[in-house]
Order: structure tokens, then sequence, then C-alpha cells
């Protein structure tokens, strides 16, 4: 999994700049003084590394003030940094704290690294010892529940038509039969086509289409950091108290008590009955599904039911929701590109129906679908690590316990990797995929330090597998059944704020249903083996 602050960036603008909600005045004065007298104790306190801190303070100017003021300026400080210091690390002050910066060829060199550990920064960032927060505590799990189901189940089960076959409902639900060109906020109904997407293969079929839980799956995400913000910008000595009082601290955990209660009966009716298959002597069913799964891979140890979903569809949900929402918005301003996709689509669909070879077939939509997170990435800073212990690189840096890096993105858009980088070209993976020695690292799910999207190494996204495949799914549907093109005086560029690049959540596409030429309903299938549980 991956995650970023593009969705909330409007939030924390707005809010946090003004200092944490719900908090009494009292506490507010309290929290001032001591962000005020922090900074002065810890610069004696602290053994500071020799690399160049590239923003920091001004006189009599708060550390919290310089963090936040990141969102106004973060991208064109990134961009006089690189200059300032080209090839090399430096330290730089983000809404999230100080952060080191490295190079990108440093991604491949700490790709492997678990001292720089990303799922210990996640827990730390969201504070996942607090109530409310535990899903992001189970990330950080020792037998890696989350990870394994994403690498060892849902990559490998077959889910394409389970996918289709929700995908024809929601599409439907969502779009309609319009005849005529009609206007819509096109993020919002994306969120809504992904949770569903994504509700059928975690929660199941009998559960997906439950509407208090599709509102829960996206909402979670947004409620919770916002949360995990404001709890940032305190004193730590304060965060359970503030987790307390405030109100989307509550909000949190009222929608963990709320998942709790819409998903532990379906465990519970489901563990009883494969009690009652054991005591019988007979095999008990098999569900395909993320519940099921993870009552396999868990192997009877304890572990939060309700969490677990919501940190799936933390996992999952919004950035496949940008990257989905992202392509469709760049292939609505290129028609002539939805056509070359379109016969794409209809040529393997007709030959492989919705066997799982289909979607690798799909060579172009493969690349049309990189080259649109290439062109507009999560943000430009990548590979958030925390480090575990002090560790030191190769070239003799050393990176102390406690300290965050990330890796510079800045190859996405970079002439000496990409020709013609600001020209968006859904052939330009295709293309280098067929160069000897490109095949595998031009594919949608490859990582590497110039595509570094899904992360890299060991803690790439375990996920991408599965995003790439119902991102997938849903543009055969998208584009097959819709035509789409921009709102009059809309534009494709994103709205930069610090180092993150985000569609607009107003930005409007036109669509009309359309007369697909092949029914994406009727298709030839893998048919999975049913394995009973033993």
């Amino acid at each position: 999994m991956s995650y970023n602050n593009s969705a909330f960036a409007p939030w924390l603008k707005e809010n946090l700049v003004e200092g944490p909600a719900g908090l009494p005045p009292s506490v507010v004065m309290t929290v001032v003084l001591l962000v005020t007298a922090l900074p002065l104790v810890t610069k004696y306190l602290q053994t500071k590394t020799s690399l160049p801190l590239v923003n920091p303070p001004k006189w009599f100017q708060l550390r919290a003030q310089k963090e936040l003021g990141f969102l106004d300026d973060g991208m064109e400080t990134l961009r006089d940094s690189r200059a300032k210091h080209p090839n090399k690390p430096f330290r730089i002050l983000t809404e999230l704290g100080e952060v080191i910066v490295l190079p990108p060829e440093f991604a491949q060199t700490i790709r492997n690294l678990t001292t720089l550990n990303f799922r210990k920064a996640v827990r730390k960032d969201f504070h996942g010892h607090l109530p409310g927060f535990e899903p992001y505590a189970l990330l950080d799990r020792p037998d890696v529940l989350v990870q394994t189901l994403a690498r060892k189940q849902l990559t490998k089960r077959l889910i394409t038509q389970p996918l289709s076959d929700e995908a024809s409902f929601a599409i439907q639900h969502i779009f309609g039969n319009v005849e005529d060109w009609k206007e819509t906020e096109i993020k919002t109904d994306i969120l809504d086509l992904i949770a569903r997407l994504s509700s059928r293969i975690f929660l199941g079929e009998a559960s997906c289409r439950n509407e208090e839980w599709l509102d829960l799956s996206k909402s979670y995400t947004i409620t919770s950091f916002r949360a995990a913000m404001k709890l940032n910008k305190i004193p730590r000595v304060l965060r359970g108290i503030a987790n307390i009082i405030d109100q989307d601290c509550r909000q949190s955990r009222q929608a963990l008590s709320k998942a709790r209660r819409i998903v532990e009966p379906v465990v519970a009716e489901r563990r009883q009955a494969r009690e009652k298959c054991e005591a019988e002597g007979v095999l008990a069913p098999k569900y395909n599904d993320a519940i099921d799964w993870a009552e396999t891979e868990a192997h009877g140890k304890p572990y939060d039911v309700g969490a677990l979903q919501l940190v799936l569809s933390f996992a999952a949900i919004h950035t496949t929701t940008d990257l989905l929402t992202q392509t469709l918005i760049r292939l609505a301003n290129e028609p002539d590109d939805i056509t070359a996709l379109r016969a794409e689509i209809i040529d393997v669909l007709k030959q492989e129906g919705w066997k799982k070879s289909a979607l690798f077939q799909m060579k172009l939509l493969d690349s049309a679908i990189k080259e649109s997170q290439r062109i507009k990435p999560n943000g430009l800073l990548a590979m958030r690590r925390i480090a575990t212990e002090d560790v030191k690189l190769p070239d003799g840096l050393v990176i102390r316990k406690g300290e965050r890096i990330n890796i510079d993105g800045s190859n996405f858009t970079s002439p000496e990797v990409y020709d013609h980088p600001e020209k968006f070209d859904i052939h330009r993976f295709k293309n280098l995929r067929e160069q000897p020695g490109r095949e595998h690292k031009s594919q949608l799910v490859a990582t590497s330090p110039d595509h570094l999207s899904f992360g890299h190494g060991y803690f790439a996204c375990p996920g991408r597998f599965f995003a790439a495949n119902e991102i997938k799914v849903a543009l055969c549907h998208l584009l097959l059944k819709y035509d789409w093109k921009l709102a009059p005086g809309e534009t494709v560029e994103p709205k930069i704020v610090g180092a993150m690049m985000m569609i607009r959540p107003e930005l409007r596409l036109m669509y009309r249903r359309r007369k697909e030429e092949i029914d994406v309903e009727a298709l030839d299938v893998d048919n999975e083996p049913v394995v009973a549980h033993e």
C-alpha cells in the first residue's frame, strides 16, 4: 500500500493553519506555549545532522507555522532546494514535520532496508496506539496480516469476474443511461465506484452493497486523517486528551465502532457455520473475499475484524480513486486515445473474455494508466520511511533513529529519464516495454527509481496488482459504455498543495451513454475451482 495527503490538502490549508478545532481555550493556550518553548529546548538537546535545512523558520516564527507554510510553497521550495543541492540530500520542513529528502538514485539503495520502515511511519503518523486509530496499527502487526492478504490472497485470486459484475451494477447505478451529454464532478462518482468495487472483494457479495458500509469506507479515511493531522501538531503529552475531546477523533472512534457492528456478525456467522461443518465431518463453504482470506491467514490468532476492513479501505479506495480519475480525465481530453484503447479492449475481450490473462494482454491500457500516474503522481516526495535505529548508507550518510526520510520523486518529469516528459503519451510505456530489458520495468505494477508511485522494494505497495486490475476492469466498462469529454472551461492540470499534486474535487467531465461493441456481461470467465476449508 501507499498513502499520501492529496485527498485532504484543502482541509489542511483551511483548518490546520488556524489550530486544532474542538479544543477548549485553556488547552489551546497550553499548546501554543509548549510549541513555542519546545524548539528552544530541543535545539540544545538533539544531535543535529549536518545536512542543510532548506526552509528554516524565520526569527520569531513558530516551527509549526513554517511546517504548515509548506502547503503553500512546497513545490517551489523543493525546486529551489534541488537547484542549490543537486543530487544531494537535504532536510526540509513539511506539514508532517521535518524529513530528510534523498535524491532519486537512493531509492535503489534503501529499497530493502527494513530499518527504514514504512509501516512504522504510518503507525506513528496516524497514532495507531490511540482509540479510533487501530486500523493503522494493524499495518504494523508482527505477522503482517494485511500485507499477507494483499500478496498471498488478493493478488492470486481470480477476482476479474466479480469486479466486472459489480462494475456493471455500480456504473449503471452511478451514471445511468443518459443519451444527451451530462455534466458531473467526476471524482465524487469515481470514489463511489471504487468503494463499491473494493467492497465487493473485501466484504463479500452479500454485504458489499450495504450503503452504511459504503459511506463508512469512504469517510473513515478522511475523518481519521483530519484527526491525525491535528494530533501531529499537538505535543505528544497532550494527544491522549485531545483524542478524547476533538470532534474528528470522536467521529473516528464512532466510525470504527460502526465498522465492528457491521462486520463482526458476518464473521461470527461464518465461524459458527465452519464449526458446525467440522463437527458433522463435511467441508465448510468457501468465500472469495477478504473476510474469508483473513480467517485463513490469521491462523487462529485474534484480530480486529472491523479495523481490518477499514485499513483495507484506507489502503485501496482513495489512492485507486485518484489514479482512475486522473486516467479518465486525461483520456477525456484525448478522443483519439479513447478510440485506440477501445479497439484494444474489444480485441482482447473477444479473444479472452474475462479470463485472468485478458487484463495482462491490454498493454496499451496498462501503458495509458502508468503514463497518467507518471504525469500526475500523488506527489513528488515518495517512499516515506522512519528509521528504527541508526542507519549508515553506503555513501557514509547516517540516518538517526527516529528521523524520517523521503525519496525525491523528480524523475517522473526528468528529461534525462523520459523523452518529452511534459507530453502525455499513452504509448510511452508500451513502446518502452518492447525494448530489450524493459519488458517488465515498464509495466504498470513495476517499481523503480524512475517511477515511485507504488513505492519500491520491500515496502512497495502489496495491493498494486489488485489496484491495477480494478482500474482496468472499470475502464473497460467506462470506455465501452460511455463517451467522455472535458466540460467547457475545464483543464486537466492538477492543483499543487505542498509536495502534493491533487485532482480538483470540483473538476467536471461530461458523458453520455453509447452502444458498446461487445456485451461485457456475457463474456467467458475463468472458473475458479472450489476449494473447501480443511
